[in-house]
């Protein structure tokens, strides 16, 4: 009876000792480095992701550590309109810095950057994005019966909910398009807004 009582005793100290270990393995193994970054050094993120034919990382990324909340961005700072003449052999460098952007796998690097953003309070735009209902954004909304919407070549719009401890994203195809064609759904609905609201914290 004692061994029996000593070994469930050496089992629930293992388990107790193995379970943090086992939690930071199960952190999105294979999520970006970036994203790990996030997980590591915040209590919290949100990552709006634009993900277009190109397949070239747009993010823009809220992340919240105690009271505190950051801005930042990562995306490509070569892309320019191919109308543009660009003198000097700039573009073919331009072109080229751009290949590179797209088979860099994104990390903490010279693309990752904190701008300068058009408020003064984060914290604040943090809570005007509800995150508590944020969070509980899933990748479908019911569609209309009968109705019949498609769009080909548009963007995808992504979010990404990062914790210390779990990771998991919705993704949207055409929202825009979606909303006007099939009305108004709560999960799109929250990544549009919730776009728009990362979008507009660039100065212009």
């Amino acid at each position: 009876m004692l061994r029996l009582a000593v070994h469930i005793l050496l089992i629930l100290l293992v388990g107790y000792i193995a379970a943090p270990i086992l939690a930071r393995a199960q952190v999105a193994p294979t999520s970006p480095p970036l994203f790990r970054f996030f997980q590591q050094n915040f209590d919290s993120t949100l990552v709006y992701e634009n993900s277009g034919w190109l397949d070239a990382p747009d993010l823009l990324i809220l992340a919240k550590q105690g009271r505190e909340v950051y801005f930042f961005t990562y995306r490509s700072p070569y892309t320019y309109s191919q109308e543009d003449f660009i003198p000097g052999g700039l573009a073919h460098y331009f072109n080229e810095q751009e290949a590179r952007f797209r088979t860099t796998i994104p990390d903490t690097n010279r693309y990752l950057l904190l701008p300068e953003v058009n408020v003064r309070n984060l914290a604040q735009i943090w809570q005007t994005l509800h995150p508590t209902q944020l969070w509980k954004v899933r990748d479908a909304d019911p569609h209309p019966t009968g109705q019949i919407c498609g769009v080909d070549d548009a963007e995808t719009s992504i979010l990404h909910f990062l914790t210390r401890t779990s990771a998991r994203s919705a993704s949207f195809y055409a929202p825009d398009f979606y909303e006007e064609c099939e009305g108004k759904g709560f999960n799109r609905g929250q990544v549009i807004r919730t776009r728009n609201t990362l979008q507009n914290l660039l100065k212009r």
